[in-house]
């Protein structure tokens, strides 16, 4: 992914993401970016972290490959990928502010209030479906 490898190639952005966590100040990567910059920077040892499913082999070299749509251990969060950035966005703002700030941000947004919890399949009005006939 050109992305995650320009930025593992940014020596300003790797400066700054390994002060963040010598600080035990927040962090974070999506998509191919947690194996690609945050495992090569080794940003990730003896961390649950979770990336884009074609780089977990890569991911699993250099942390404790988890398949969550956003894993967060300690003060890093990863995510998977594109369709996963708005969970991601919300874990960030637990993060920094509170539970209840996150919850009044996803709210409106109609996300899964808990990260991970199974979307329910509520079928209101039950239509049992039959063809006899063969389309001509």
């Amino acid at each position: 992914m050109p992305g995650a490898t320009n930025f593992k190639d940014c020596a300003v952005l790797e400066s700054v993401v390994k002060k963040q966590a010598a600080e035990g100040r927040l962090y974070a990567a999506v998509c191919a970016s947690p194996a690609v910059a945050l495992g090569s920077w080794g940003l990730l040892k003896g961390l649950k972290a979770t990336c884009y499913p074609s780089f977990m082999e890569q991911l699993s070299s250099c942390a404790t490959a988890v398949e969550s749509i956003v894993q967060q251990d300690g003060k890093v969060v990863t995510s998977r990928g594109p369709g996963t950035t708005m969970e991601f966005s919300v874990a960030l703002v637990e993060q920094l502010y509170d539970k209840e700030k996150a919850d009044e941000v996803s709210g409106p947004l109609l996300l899964r209030p808990n990260h991970g919890d199974e979307y329910k399949v509520i079928e209101l009005n039950p239509m049992e479906w039959k063809c006899n006939n063969i389309p001509q």
